[in-house]
């Protein structure tokens, strides 16, 4: 009697174990083994693999994203528990409403780095307060043909910030996004150059010395921008920035002519 009930007990679940292989998905990663009995509109109703004679079970079409059949078919399920074709819908991702940036490379009034702030303002991501700052070094040497008593060399700091929007034509949430705007630029630059004529030589050459200039510029710029998100928080951007100025003085005294504004910066930064 041993032997026969254990051979009937052998038997009858290895007989669920072909018949259930069914495997229910959950949005939440937990995987159910089990069979399902019933797909209704609202809900799914299955028996447990281990108790296949008790209880059926039931769960909202909402919380499954698929179910792999015994058979190798497949039911996957939308966000309202529609049973649709091809994968399941994947998590949506938040974006947060503050970026900070780093700008390795910095380019304006020579090569430099930067640091920005940018701030969603609406729901939709389409207007963003903006606020970057750069600096810029550069020297520039050059020895003209009259000879080493007129040698030319301009060193200089450049300091740049910026304050204004960027608009986004299509909303800022999503892995690659453009965006234009206008900024309020201000610009200051203090060189040391060999330019300042002391007479001549004895060779009748003429000679300089080295002198501070101090520069002061404000305009406006016009930024474009490659804003690349490969996760939520990920940043990566490209902006290149054109512009003139309104105010453009040198030692205090304007210069009297407009000038340009530009800047071009690689980002990398964390959006929160």
């Amino acid at each position: 009697m041993k032997i026969k009930s254990l051979l009937l007990g052998s038997a009858a679940l290895i007989s669920f174990a072909a018949n259930a292989q069914d495997r229910i998905h959950l949005r939440n990663g937990d995987v159910i083994d089990g069979k399902v009995s019933e797909v209704g509109t609202r809900d799914i109703s299955y028996k447990k693999a281990d108790n296949p004679d008790g209880p059926s079970y039931r769960l909202g079409k909402g919380e499954v994203s698929r179910i792999e059949y015994e058979n190798g078919s497949e039911d996957v399920f939308g966000m309202h528990g529609r049973v649709r074709e091809g994968k399941p819908d994947a998590p949506k991702v938040k974006y947060g409403k503050n970026i900070l940036a780093i700008a390795p490379l910095q380019i304006s009034d020579g090569i430099g780095v930067g640091l920005s702030y940018e701030r969603v303002l609406d729901k939709k991501g389409i207007v963003s307060f903006y606020l970057p700052l750069m600096v810029g070094f550069n020297n520039n040497n050059d020895l003209t043909p009259f000879g080493s008593s007129y040698y030319y060399n301009n060193n200089y700091t450049s300091y740049m910030g910026m304050v204004g929007v960027k608009i986004y034509p299509t909303g800022s949430k999503g892995k690659v996004k453009y965006a234009v705007g206008p900024a309020i630029a201000a610009r200051y630059a203090q060189s040391d150059s060999y330019n300042i004529f002391m007479g001549y030589d004895v060779y009748g050459y003429p000679i300089y010395t080295t002198g501070k200039q101090d520069n002061f510029a404000l305009g406006v710029v016009i930024n474009n921008s490659l804003n690349i998100q490969p996760t939520a928080h990920l940043y990566l951007g490209l902006e290149l920035g054109l512009g003139m100025t309104y105010i453009n003085q040198t030692n205090g005294r304007n210069n009297g002519s407009e000038d340009v504004l530009g800047q071009f910066a690689f980002k990398l930064g964390y959006r929160f």
